[in-house]
């Protein structure tokens, strides 16, 4: 439990630092996609939208999955959009098979074995749910909230009948 609040932070930091960094300074990563995003875009009608404005709104929706990851808000949802935003981009930042060079290919392979270990990362926290407190907690805010209901209800149920009773006693006097 303990190992989960902080996990989940160290985890999320990266996808943090990466969507802030690419959303302040997305021209470097938009010169890289753009050979292959803007036909692409062409081809869906949007040509107006350029690989900058994708860059920028990839970087926003990581940033706030990984925050609600971060905070455990929506953990299992937060992890596995992390893990499709970044399935999505790991070979497009990494494409090692492209290097000729031996230096660059190796590194390139490293940087694309990490990104796709950071995907690992999150599909495992995609499967770990909340802890057994957090459960215990959950059931007796819903369990209170219930209870609440069932004696608004109840007040309501008497009200209505001493209502009726008063009405009826009205007319059979």
């Amino acid at each position: 439990m303990v190992f989960r609040h902080l996990a989940r932070p160290l985890l999320a930091s990266w996808f943090i630092y990466e969507g802030v960094t690419n959303y302040l300074a997305p021209e470097g990563r938009a010169a890289k996609v753009a050979p292959d995003l803007e036909p692409a875009l062409t081809d869906l009608g949007v040509p107006d939208l350029s690989a900058t404005d994708v860059v920028k709104a990839h970087a926003i929706a990581t940033t706030g999955a990984a925050a609600s990851l971060a905070l455990s808000r929506t953990p299992r949802t937060s992890a596995l959009v992390l893990a499709a935003l970044s399935a999505g981009t790991v070979s497009v930042d990494y494409p090692f098979w492209k290097e000729t060079d031996p230096a660059k290919r190796r590194e390139g392979l490293e940087q694309f074995l990490k990104g796709v270990a950071l995907i690992g990362g999150v599909l495992i926290a995609s499967t770990a749910g909340h802890s057994a407190r957090h459960k215990k907690h959950a059931k007796a805010k819903k369990d209170k909230a219930h209870q609440a209901h069932k004696a608004a209800h109840h007040a309501k149920v008497e009200k209505a009948q001493k209502t009726a009773s008063a009405q009826l006693k009205k007319y059979f006097r």
